[in-house]
C-alpha cells in the first residue's frame, strides 16, 4: 500500500460522514513534541486512520501509528532502538460534559464546532502516551560502567530493644573510625 504525507488539517466530521482512511506517513522530525524525549530526530512514523459513525451515533476515529525511534537509556545513556505502537478509539465531541458521558471504551477528541482537526497533534499526543517512561537496554548489551566499590564489613545488631528509634539502630550499625 503506497503511503501518502500526513495532511496537516482534515474536516473530521465530514471525513466521519463520508467514512474516511487516511493511509499517511510522518517523519518524526517534523513532530516536536515528540521529538523532544527521544534520543534523535531519525525515523518516521506510518499512520492508519479510519473515521466512521459508531453504531451508538458517535462519530469515531480509530487508528494505529508505528514508529522505530530512538531513546535514551536510563542506564548508560546512549541511544537504543524501540518500537512504538499506538492504537487509539476516539469519539468526537465538543464539550466536557459530552466527553464524560462516552462509554469506557472510547477516549474524547475535544473539537470546537468549526475547528479543523490538526492531524500532527492528535498523532504526537497518542505517541508521547504510548512511549515508554523510562528505557533500559538489555544487561547484555548496557555499556554502563561500574567502578569496583570496597564493601565494607557490617556488623549486624541482634539486640534490639523495643523503644530504640530506627536511627538509634542505624548509629549502632555505622562503622566507628
Amino acid at each position: 500500500m503506497q503511503r501518502q504525507p500526513l495532511p496537516k488539517f482534515v474536516d473530521a466530521r465530514k471525513f466521519v460522514a463520508g467514512g474516511m482512511e487516511i493511509h499517511a506517513t510522518k517523519q518524526v522530525a517534523e513532530l516536536s513534541r515528540f521529538t523532544a524525549g527521544l534520543a534523535n530526530t531519525s525515523g518516521s512514523v506510518d499512520v492508519d486512520l479510519r473515521f466512521f459513525r459508531s453504531e451508538q451515533g458517535f462519530k469515531c476515529i480509530t487508528g494505529t501509528a508505528l514508529s522505530r525511534v530512538e531513546v535514551l537509556c536510563q542506564r548508560c545513556m546512549t541511544a537504543m532502538p524501540i518500537c512504538i505502537e499506538a492504537e487509539f478509539n476516539l469519539a468526537i465531541v465538543w464539550t466536557d460534559e459530552q466527553a464524560k458521558a462516552l462509554p469506557k471504551s472510547l477516549d474524547p477528541l475535544i473539537l470546537g464546532e468549526d475547528e479543523d482537526l490538526v492531524l500532527a497533534d492528535l498523532l504526537q499526543d497518542e505517541l508521547i502516551i504510548n512511549t515508554p517512561f523510562v528505557s533500559y537496554h538489555d544487561d547484555t548489551v548496557c555499556q554502563v560502567f561500574v567502578p569496583e566499590q570496597e564493601v565494607l564489613p557490617v556488623e549486624v545488631v541482634s539486640d534490639v530493644e523495643e523503644g530504640d528509634t530506627p536511627f538509634a539502630i542505624l548509629g549502632q550499625l555505622k562503622p566507628r573510625d
